[in-house]
């Protein structure tokens, strides 16, 4: 560790180190990474920073820590962190900030600054994302073996579907689970019209194209990888997140079809 940096150590209170700890966690956690990262990357930040006695409890949506200030007591802090999308590139600049810590080469005020940078960090834009998710899904409903037609028409659902998520959601001021329903009947009932109009193929692959970038991929994957850790709570919470997002996305295209049958005197087509 570099004489500079311990003296800026010096410098820092505990409490301030303490708070930085916690704060790295919450980051972590905030922006999707893996539980035993956060863990990991807080114990590490603690020994660079010379915290004493330092301990910390992670689970999918919480950090529990604990340390000793000043020699005297113990100071605990209980940080709730909202289950929330992943953002690849803050936690990659995260994990980047803890290698430095760990390796002497940070002290606490640079580490603070980097903190605030990281959260401030501009992702993906809307148009972006709109884009991404009418291809994502064009592809998927190419993958699923859909005709050209059905493709494109679940590309214009993937576009429609996060026009709804990041402009008219943030308005509508409602819960996610209703989100959730409300966007995947949408983008159902958008192919129900696409497909009666004869603009497309195959309904059912048109239909999973377009759902495909709300299926919770990396929340399922998470919970397995916490169930094979032996972290069973943060697993279970993880598994009923992606059990509860696929069941919005049910219930919202089961809602549009038995919506469209009703229109259409019983039939899909």
């Amino acid at each position: 560790m570099d004489t500079e940096v311990k003296k800026y150590i010096g410098e820092c209170s505990q409490m301030e180190r303490f708070n930085l700890v916690t704060r790295l966690g919450n980051d972590i956690l905030l922006n999707g990474g893996e539980i035993f990262r956060a863990n990991e990357a807080m114990e590490y930040a603690a020994k660079a920073l010379l915290l004493e006695g330092f301990n910390a409890y992670v689970i999918a949506n919480g950090i529990f820590s604990t340390a000793v200030i000043d020699g005297r007591f113990y100071s605990s802090r209980i940080c709730y962190v909202p289950l929330a999308p992943t953002m690849l590139c803050r936690v990659d600049a995260l994990n980047h900030l803890s290698r430095r810590i760990a390796s002497g080469e940070c002290g606490p005020y640079e580490m603070r600054s980097e903190l605030e940078r990281i959260e401030r960090m501009e992702t993906a834009g809307n148009r972006a994302k709109i884009v991404a998710s009418g291809f994502g899904s064009a592809s998927f409903c190419y993958l699923f073996k859909g005709s050209f037609f059905d493709s494109a028409m679940a590309f214009a659902a993937g576009v429609i579907l996060y026009i709804f998520l990041l402009y008219a959601a943030p308005r509508i001021s409602v819960s996610r689970i209703i989100n959730n329903i409300l966007a995947s009947g949408l983008v159902a009932l958008f192919c129900c019209f696409a497909y009666g109009a004869g603009l497309g193929d195959n309904l059912d692959r048109m239909m999973i194209g377009a759902i495909f970038p709300m299926v919770p991929g990396i929340p399922l994957t998470n919970s397995i990888r916490n169930f094979l850790e032996n972290d069973y709570l943060s697993g279970l919470i993880r598994m009923v997140d992606a059990f509860l997002t696929a069941g919005c996305i049910a219930i919202g295209v089961g809602m549009a079809m038995r919506l469209w049958m009703t229109m259409t005197g019983g039939t899909i087509g």
